[in-house]
Formats: C-alpha cells, sequence, structure tokens
C-alpha cells in the first residue's frame, strides 16, 4: 500500500467516525425528550382551552383612577378590562374594578393632566 491510499482511507474514517458520534447525540436527545414523563419542555405551546392564562392586569378602584395611565384613547369593556386603542392590537392594560352601567363599553380619553372624557359616539 502507498501512502496515499493510507490518507484516503483515515479520512474514510474520521467521516464515518463523525457519522457515528452525530447519529449517536441524536439519538441520545430524542431519549431524552421521550423519557421526560410526557413533559413537554423547551419553548412548546399547548393549545387547550382549560390552560387558558389570564394576563395580570393593573386593577383600579374606579374609572377616576385611571387618571394615572398615559394620555390616549382607551376603551372600557363591559367586564372592566381597558383597552389602549391608540394601538392597532388594542393591548389589555388595566381593570377597573367599580363600574357603573353607563361607564362599560365606552371609549374615554386621557388627557396629559389626567383628565378623563367620555367620547361622544
Amino acid at each position: 500500500m502507498t501512502s496515499k491510499n493510507l490518507s484516503k482511507n483515515k479520512r474514510g474514517e474520521s467521516f464515518e467516525f463523525g457519522l457515528t458520534i452525530v447519529l449517536l447525540s441524536i439519538i441520545i436527545t430524542v431519549f431524552a425528550f421521550i423519557s421526560e414523563n410526557n413533559n413537554i419542555t423547551g419553548f412548546a405551546a399547548i393549545s387547550d382551552a382549560t390552560n387558558h392564562i389570564e394576563p395580570q392586569l393593573p386593577e383600579h378602584k374606579d374609572v377616576d383612577s385611571l387618571a394615572s395611565l398615559a394620555p390616549g384613547n382607551y376603551f372600557i369593556d363591559g367586564d372592566g378590562i381597558v383597552y389602549w386603542i391608540d394601538d392597532e392590537a388594542w393591548p389589555a392594560i388595566a381593570k377597573v374594578k367599580l363600574l357603573d352601567g353607563a361607564q362599560k363599553n365606552r371609549h374615554i380619553y386621557i388627557d396629559a393632566r389626567g383628565n378623563i372624557g367620555y367620547v361622544l359616539s
């Protein structure tokens, strides 16, 4: 055998060794996920109605206490959740504990001084 044939052989052996290491690590990873007692790990999301997570919103006593919010347009729904409507996504930002019937499902505006006004429809 010449030295040229010997070097080709070593390259093939190192490739097979590397491939074996990669396959072995994949098998170990798969086995680790399977043996986790059916718990999902990582950033997996489960779509299940029983696992609904309520966002932790700051609670305000009444509508007058919303004066501490930033100036802008807001919407208060029937459950007292306050949405910031200047953003297209309408993020929920607060919850009001006590509401009059006239304050439910209303658009409000808070100015720079903290004055609250109802938007006429």
